[in-house]
């Protein structure tokens, strides 16, 4: 999936939280950054197309990876997020970066989940790595929850995507990219 579905799903996700207004904008920040930091093995690429081809979608792409960038970012964040505690921090860096790979495993890259436990790739193929449909969705559904108006309804949105993207992923499978 690409980097700003991935962003606007940990928004999205963070909408769906319904946080106070005092914390709701770090709140955000903190789901939508950790939505993108599985994707910081894109680095790699700097060493050349052979180097980013061994490492994208490798190990911050795991469930390793997933408790490491939360643990990291978390750490992080504390520093300058006084409000929250550590272990709020843990628990939304971690359903960011779940989020991460739940978008990612309906892609087209496999990812090694359980390495370093299994070596096993999953990968569901149910669209490209860019989708403009999903992208529209999801984008759509992030804002309408951002609007004063909706942001109470903000988990019947998100709920409201899912079942959206199911469909399309399930009944239209030639758009979406399923094989």
């Amino acid at each position: 999936m690409d980097p700003l579905t991935h962003v606007c799903s940990g928004v999205l996700i963070g909408q769906a939280l319904r946080p106070i207004s005092p914390i709701r904008r770090q709140m955000l920040l903190v789901l939508g950054l950790a939505a993108s930091a599985p994707d910081l093995d894109a680095i790699s690429y700097l060493w050349g197309p052979h180097v980013y081809a061994r490492f994208h979608h490798s190990y911050t792409h795991t469930l390793l990876g997933l408790a490491i960038l939360a643990l990291v970012l978390a750490g992080i964040e504390k520093i300058s997020l006084a409000r929250f505690s550590f272990n709020r921090l843990l628990v939304l860096n971690s359903i960011g970066v779940a989020v991460h790979l739940a978008g990612d495993s309906v892609a087209v890259w496999p990812l090694r989940i359980l390495w370093p436990w299994s070596g096993r790739d999953f990968v569901l193929r149910w669209t490209g790595d860019f989708d403009l449909v999903v992208l529209a969705a999801v984008g759509l559904a992030t804002g309408l929850a951002a609007t004063d108006v909706l942001h109470e309804r903000a988990p019947w949105i998100l709920g409201g995507v899912v079942l959206i993207l199911v469909g399309y992923f399930f009944w239209f499978p030639g758009i979406a990219g399923l094989q």
